[in-house]
């Protein structure tokens, strides 16, 4: 069986209680995800992140399948379980010119349809806007199988729901998601989303680059702008490093202080996993 990236384990041992709390999965082109939540307590009890591309031989839906089927905790019925898909043939289109068969043809303009899919579509709460995506067919069958009663999102949906960040009226944001070879960026100015989208990179200069022409693209002050960086990233890396050489006021992504967090999560820093844990607060 593939093992987990990051492990941690629930110390709760009542079966009853962890039948009570919900399941927030994240899968993605590369990257499969759990978070355990206990949404009564505010509390969060595990999290396992396994990567999907590094089996030789094995395709993604396979190592998948494997997991699912093996994985201890994903045997429990959960009260509630939810699906947050994060792959990047994602558009947005205003609230008043949505219709669902706009669905695919918006979809194949901007992302071609060499990559057949299944569309889906939901509405931004908080904004007056839909987001449509498109996700592999078979990997949806999969989940749907595996979580007959799961609600399913996507990623840049719940990063841009009320709660996860409202900057005021004067305010210029960006918020970064990091990865091992992807960034995620969402770019506000005031209380207007300018920009929300995936960039592959191989070293802290290419991060570095893709931010310093987003602010040149759309205006923005590097002295003024706030960076809120979340993910896979340490104060002690070159990367952030890079950061801190180009913008003045960089902060760490938190989590709000009425959560808590078992102790397995005390091993790493809060903005590890801080999106995915604050997406659970707001299903």
């Amino acid at each position: 069986m593939l093992k987990a990236n990051f492990d941690i384990v629930p110390e709760m041992r009542d079966s009853d209680e962890l039948r009570n709390s919900q399941l927030l999965i994240e899968v993605g082109e590369k990257m499969f995800s759990y978070v355990i939540y206990h949404k009564e307590q505010r509390r969060f009890l595990g999290l396992r992140q396994y990567n999907l591309d590094y089996t030789p031989g094995k395709t993604m839906l396979e190592n998948l399948l494997e997991i699912i089927t093996n994985d201890e905790l994903l045997q429990i019925q959960f009260r509630e379980a939810y699906v947050i898909y994060n792959y990047t043939d994602s558009s947005f289109l205003p609230e008043k010119v949505f219709h669902i068969e706009l669905n695919q043809p918006v979809t194949e303009i901007i992302y071609g349809n060499a990559r057949k899919g299944l569309m889906l579509s939901e509405k931004v709460n908080g904004w007056k806007m839909y987001n449509i995506y498109r996700v592999p067919r078979e990997i949806h069958a999969l989940l749907q199988r595996k979580f007959a009663s799961g609600n399913y999102w996507h990623y840049y949906t719940l990063l841009l729901s009320e709660g996860q960040i409202q900057p005021a009226a004067d305010e210029q944001v960006i918020k970064m998601v990091m990865r091992a070879d992807q960034f995620l960026v969402a770019v506000f100015k005031g209380t207007n989303i300018q920009l929300i989208q995936a960039y592959s990179y191989q070293t802290p200069d290419d991060v570095s680059y893709y931010l310093l022409a987003i602010c040149n693209r759309f205006n923005i002050s590097q002295e003024k702008v706030t960076l809120i960086v979340s993910g896979l990233l340490d104060e002690q890396s070159r990367l952030y490093q890079e950061l801190l050489k180009y913008f003045l006021q960089v902060q760490w992504d938190r989590l709000p202080d009425s959560v808590k967090l078992d102790a397995g999560f005390s091993a790493f820093p809060d903005h590890y996993f801080s999106p995915l844990l604050k997406m659970a607060l707001c299903v």
